[in-house]
């Protein structure tokens, strides 16, 4: 299935601002590619040429594929990918660490599909490298800007290694959230893991839903309240 050309690359005419690439993505996740896991998932036979392993792998790679954009978005503009850019909804904020979903997320969801004590024990896992790996990717921001500022006081800041360090901590978040996705999938296997991958889609799909988002619009305060 042709994807989108992820951002800044391609034929001149085929590049795209990351808000089309995320528009595109969104929608091939919507269909066909959600649909078809939720058939394969309701008509799973398991037999060696069941439907469901080739329509899950291909859910785990559209999002593989998304941070694959992501990267690349990075390259050209990290401070954009870094503070989350105007590709994302309002809802979606509180969810995001360093431009994408935090990786913890990827494991809580895992463990609302009540998984089998193996599949428990291989989520504690992941969640253990995350919890080693985030704060040393947020520290790392942190030294940069601390280092900016520092040198922006004297007149002497260097933005383009400033900026070199943001990509740098984009696309190491990225890989966390890859290796992440990657190896909850795995450990879980089979109809386990496309039913994770069906609840993955539903949750961000949620965040754009267009009546999920009239109902978080009316919680917010008015201006002036």
């Amino acid at each position: 299935m042709p994807r989108p050309p992820p951002p800044g690359r391609g034929a001149p005419g085929a590049r795209r601002p990351m808000r089309d690439f995320f528009t595109a993505w969104l929608a091939t996740l919507r269909s066909p590619l959600l649909p078809l896991l939720r058939r394969a998932l309701s008509s799973s036979s398991g037999s060696w040429d069941d439907p469901l392993s080739s329509a899950a792998a291909a859910v785990e790679a559209h999002f593989q594929a998304h941070w694959s954009a992501l990267d690349a978005a990075a390259r050209q503009d990290p401070a954009r990918v870094v503070a989350a850019g105007d590709w994302r909804s309002p809802l979606e904020l509180p969810f995001l660490w360093l431009g994408d979903v935090h990786p913890s997320l990827l494991t809580s969801l895992l463990r609302t599909l009540s998984p089998s004590p193996r599949l428990l024990a291989a989520a504690d896992r992941v969640d253990r490298r995350i919890r080693a790996t985030v704060p040393a990717v947020s520290d790392r921001l942190r030294r940069a800007q601390e280092v900016f500022v520092a040198a922006e006081v004297t007149g002497a800041a260097d933005v383009e290694a400033f900026l070199e360090e943001l990509k740098g901590v984009a696309l190491e978040a990225n890989r966390l959230r890859r290796g992440v996705l990657s190896e909850l999938v795995t450990a879980a296997g089979g109809y386990q893991a496309a039913l994770y991958l069906e609840a993955l889609s539903r949750f961000v799909l949620s965040m754009h839903d267009h009546e999920v988002l009239r109902r978080f619009d009316q919680c917010r305060p008015s201006p002036g309240s």
